[in-house]
């Protein structure tokens, strides 16, 4: 009889549990670049070049907000392009407020000056009723200094690459300065990494960082440490075989850290850069581009559920099995129908545990292990999530493990050959 009871408990309290959710969009775009871009231009010809992938980011933005989507992210450099010089890049510079102003771009256009892209971005929010995160070009005054360690940049002000964040009613909600650059000559370092974030009333909070920023203790991991369950990752990221291919580095920080992360790529075949996605602890929707695909952009929207902040440090539970198919159900694959709206919500926590779509490496059932995956039995585990350290790093026996089996899959993560 306690038996029973113990079992009717246990399937009908499963039952119950259902995570809240919300339905993401991240945009991965081919951007119109700039054809000489170490040639300064004028303000005027630099918002015309701006305006051609703005146009695009709105219809992006409709589309996105006609499937039931609540937030958009948008790539790295989406808007500007890349390759400039500090100088050259002058006519693309907007200095954007402190979010602390409390300004609406959109029915304040007068408020600041020079302000015609911050403007846009915050009327497509406005009138989609999205969160939209985006990517700019930002110009900070400082004081001129003449003490030698003073961070000030001789030209009296800082150019930062930077991360904007509007709520649906096109309000100015977060600022993010990217901290940690990669060959970006335009661009200063920030003085100090900053700690972003942003609350919805969909899913509470969300972390920025921007692209390179993924590898380093600031200030992702340190948003993790903070509870921050929910990453957004505008990103312009160059595949790099055999360890640094975008959709394999974003899935297995998603799985690594316990988060979900929001990430869109550039598409630039030239510059290997493809690969966007929206991952989750329990599955993941991706885009990664084959050889000999047309070179354009591609919307991905699925319904996201919501960690909250008291599960950091706690490891997932993992299913029996582990899924090698592409994404079926509704939940985990790309929204094709007129509205995501009524997409049912995403299984529990302890209903599934997807891991590693991709054929870079071998699967195998996850091995039991003592104490909640801290002492790992070695048996082989494609699921095998290293902890978080302060320095992100897997021990050495590990990367071995990880490198011998993507060099025995070689052919496979040449570019067309997914499988």
């Amino acid at each position: 009889m306690l038996l029973v009871i113990f079992t009717l408990y246990f399937f009908l309290g499963q039952t119950e549990q259902v995570l809240d959710s919300y339905i993401a969009a991240v945009y991965e775009h081919t951007v119109i670049l700039n054809p000489e871009p170490r040639t300064p231009l004028s303000r005027h010809d630099a918002l015309r070049h701006m305006q051609r992938n703005l146009d695009v980011y709105e219809e992006q933005a409709a589309l996105a907000a006609q499937q039931g989507a609540q937030i958009i992210v948008y790539p790295e450099d989406g808007i500007h392009g890349f390759n400039y010089t500090r100088s050259s890049i002058s006519g693309y510079l907007e200095t954007i407020p402190d979010p602390e102003e409390r300004w609406n771009p959109c029915m304040e256009p007068g408020r600041f000056n020079n302000t015609e892209v911050l403007q846009r971005l915050s009327c497509v929010a406005r009138r989609y009723h999205l969160y939209l995160v985006a990517n700019m070009a930002d110009l900070q005054p400082c004081p001129l200094k003449t003490d030698p360690s003073s961070s000030c940049p001789s030209d009296g002000h800082w150019q930062f690459n930077t991360n904007v964040v509007f709520n649906s009613e096109g309000l100015l909600v977060a600022r993010y300065h990217k901290h940690n650059l990669y060959f970006e000559e335009a661009f200063d370092q920030p003085p100090q990494a900053e700690i972003a974030t942003f609350d919805t009333p969909f899913a509470g909070t969300f972390g920025l960082i921007v692209c390179f920023d993924i590898l380093f203790r600031d200030p992702t991991v340190t948003l993790v440490e903070q509870g921050v369950r929910q990453l957004v990752f505008p990103t312009a990221w160059m595949n790099q075989l055999p360890l640094l291919d975008s959709i394999q580095f974003q899935q297995a920080f998603s799985l690594g850290a316990n988060v979900s992360l929001l990430a869109a790529n550039i598409r630039n075949d030239r510059l290997i850069m493809t690969g966007s996605g929206i991952y989750t602890p329990f599955s993941s929707t991706y885009h990664h581009a084959r050889r000999g695909d047309p070179e354009e952009g591609r919307l991905l929207l699925a319904r996201v559920p919501v960690l909250h902040p008291q599960w950091v440090g706690q490891d997932s539970p993992t299913a029996d099995s582990v899924d090698t198919t592409e994404p079926t159900s509704p939940y985990s694959g790309v929204c094709h129908r007129e509205s995501c709206a009524d997409l049912p919500p995403p299984p529990d926590a302890a209903a599934v545990m997807m891991c590693a779509r991709w054929s870079a490496v071998r699967r195998w059932k996850p091995a039991p292990v003592d104490k909640r995956w801290r002492r790992l039995n070695l048996r082989w585990t494609s699921c095998w999530r290293p902890r978080l350290t302060p320095d992100m790093s897997i021990p050495p026996f590990w990367q071995a493990v990880w490198f011998w089996s993507i060099l025995r899959n070689w052919r496979r993560l040449q570019m067309g050959e997914w499988s």
